[in-house]
């Protein structure tokens, strides 16, 4: 099925998706971090100690995901969502009036659980659910939420900051948020008009394959080997991007050209995404496993190497690249292996790993503070992460 007829006959389930990870782009560490110059100011903290607060609360949104990410195989999507959409824009208000580090560190717990993690939990697990054929497709879409936002959001914000001030800034998106998108995201979801999850359940059981738990899989010592693979993504643009205030200031390179470079960024989410999900539908995604790291380790080299503006721009392309491709790969090489009966409890499960790693990635990149050491252990842990995918991808799980 070509995209035209894909979209017109799923438009309004792939429309819900696309919006759910949109609006999780208000827990994303690009979209965050363009604030942490004027709460270092207004906290009176420095630079590691405000990665430190952060990179606590993104490890309790990491155990709390664990907990909370299961119950979307129980509870019916509307009300799963419901419940995070306003959990998520109690958090922006807090962060909003954030006066003092405890505030600033609940305000992020909030956001980073229900942005982060749980917009894009309902998104592609109720996709993966309902879209049984077209797994990748739909996840490549609904994931060009995050490149849309990629895009215009970090423009949008540092127009806003520059002309209304951190507190106000907040209160625009929670706004915007609670009026508009909110009420368009349930009309989606009402005229998606989707099926009970126990009658799911149910044809899953008589289709009679095997259906993994969440158990099982974590006492599989062939899919931890993969682990590292699946979370370096986010674990290494999420320390990346914290810092990019940081290296780009030791590098030369302005706001406004990072905001440049996160757009570029999310051009290449956008089109690779689009590209690589009818691939993997058509063959099994354990091939693009084994080499979708390759660009962001090569966007490393390039980012360390260069000194002129255009190696960030080779950055963003290649790491845009990668992320193009984590989406759809990753999530239909859940499906595709361990079924779709238990979804729910075994994202939730990759997913607080994932969290977890980006909750440790910011404060454990500030301990370095000279721009070899933090671009070496960068690039260390991709070239590691790539080379046990390649040595066990073969031992099929």
């Amino acid at each position: 099925m070509n995209y035209s007829n894909f979209i017109k006959n799923n438009k309004y389930l792939l429309a819900f998706g696309f919006l759910c990870v949109f609006i999780g782009n208000l827990g994303q560490t690009f979209f965050i971090s363009l604030f942490n110059q004027e709460l270092i100011q207004d906290l009176l903290l420095d630079e590691q100690s405000l990665s430190l607060v952060y990179s606590i609360a993104t490890l309790t949104s990491g155990f709390t995901l664990f907990f909370v990410g299961p119950k979307i195989d129980k509870v019916e999507v509307k009300k799963f969502t419901l419940i995070v959409i306003f959990s998520l824009l109690a958090a922006c208000l807090l962060f909003a009036f954030s006066n003092n580090v405890w505030m600033l560190f609940i305000a992020y717990l909030g956001i980073r659980l229900c942005g982060q993690g749980l917009m894009g939990h309902i998104a592609t697990t109720t996709l993966m659910r309902y879209i049984p054929k077209d797994r990748a497709k739909a996840v490549s879409l609904s994931s060009q939420g995050m490149a849309i936002g990629e895009i215009i959001l970090p423009l949008v914000a540092v127009f806003v900051l520059k002309h209304y001030g951190f507190s106000s800034s907040w209160m625009i998106f929670s706004g915007i948020t609670l009026t508009i998108l909110t009420p368009f995201l349930f009309w989606l979801l009402h005229k998606a008009k989707l099926e009970p999850i126990e009658r799911i359940n149910q044809e899953q059981e008589l289709a009679q394959t095997k259906q993994w738990t969440r158990k099982e899989i974590s006492q599989d010592w062939r899919f931890w080997c993969l682990v590292p693979a699946i979370i370096a993504p986010a674990f290494l643009i999420t320390a990346f991007f914290f810092h990019q205030t940081f290296w780009a200031g030791l590098k030369g390179w302005s706001l406004e050209w990072l905001a440049t470079g996160i757009g570029l960024y999310g051009i290449m989410h956008f089109a690779g995404a689009i590209i690589i999900g009818p691939w993997v539908d058509k063959s099994h995604p354990r091939a693009y496993l084994r080499w979708f790291l390759l660009p962001l380790v090569l966007g490393i080299v390039c980012l360390w190497y260069g000194e002129h503006v255009y190696w960030l721009m080779a950055f963003m392309v290649l790491a845009g690249l990668s992320v193009a491709a984590t989406g759809p790969v990753i999530n239909s090489f859940y499906a595709e292996v361990f079924g779709t009966q238990h979804l729910g409890a075994i994202r939730s499960m990759l997913g607080a790993i994932m969290i977890l790693s980006t909750g440790v990635a910011p404060f454990l990149f500030a301990q370095f503070k000279d721009i070899n050491s933090f671009m070496l252990l960068g690039l260390t842990y991709g070239l590691i992460s790539l080379i046990l995918v390649q040595k066990r991808i073969k031992a099929e799980l």
